[in-house]
């Protein structure tokens, strides 16, 4: 009871728009199965990265780190040459081009070494942090799948009730149209009908008229 109102007056609901709930029903569903797809993308995306890691990468490298250390030995070898028999003249040559060749692959090797060990860290620190990025979203996935239907279902249900009530019509309301609407129909103006029948009425303070009785006409002398 609002104020004075009567006790058995109800209160009226102010429905402005039902579609909006509509709306933000759909986009609710929306959310829940896109956001579904993408939890399940990015396991997906850790677990191939992990492969990727584990198998082309690791080979990669490793294969890397043997061509590597070949070739530092055959630039090596290159260098003892170089050092151990001397030119036509008998002075020792020069192996500066060799020595160059040879720190060149060395840096290489040193590369593919450091790669190696950055693959094996990078497995180890993804295997580790998987299971706990699993298990936080493995909750917000679960209320997804509980919530939003519930939620959903009871945004429809909400929808349902609004329709139905803003369709209801007071009975008053009904009958009073229904009369205003028949008598448009019919050219009937009731406000000059009953001015009409109290004007034909008679008066009560007037007294009723009697009708004299006829002169005789004099007599003729």
């Amino acid at each position: 009871m609002v104020g004075n109102a009567h006790p058995t007056q109800m209160a009226e609901a102010r429905v402005e728009s039902i579609d909006a709930l509509k709306l933000f029903k759909t986009a609710l569903v929306k959310f829940a199965e896109g956001t579904n797809v993408a939890i399940g993308d990015s396991e997906s995306e850790v677990i191939r990265t992990i492969n990727w890691l584990e198998n082309e990468q690791t080979t990669y490298w490793q294969t890397q780190v043997r061509k590597r250390t070949e070739i530092i030995g055959r630039c090596q070898e290159a260098v003892r040459m170089k050092r151990l028999y001397k030119d036509s003249s008998g002075r020792p040559q020069s192996a500066v081009e060799e020595e160059k060749a040879l720190k060149v692959a060395q840096r290489m090797l040193e590369e593919a070494q450091q790669k190696v060990v950055a693959i094996r860290k990078a497995i180890r620190r993804i295997e580790k942090d998987f299971p706990l990025y699993k298990g936080s979203v493995q909750r917000f996935a679960t209320d997804l799948v509980v919530l939003v239907p519930t939620a959903t279902a009871h945004l429809e249900n909400l929808v349902l009730s609004l329709e139905a009530y803003t369709s209801l019509s007071s009975p008053a309301e009904v009958t009073s149209t229904a009369s205003i609407a028949g008598s448009e129909a019919t050219g009937i103006d009731h406000g000059e009908s009953m001015k009409r029948a109290v004007d034909e009425a008679p008066k009560s303070d007037e007294a009723p008229k009697t009708e004299e009785p006829p002169q005789e006409e004099a007599k003729k002398e």
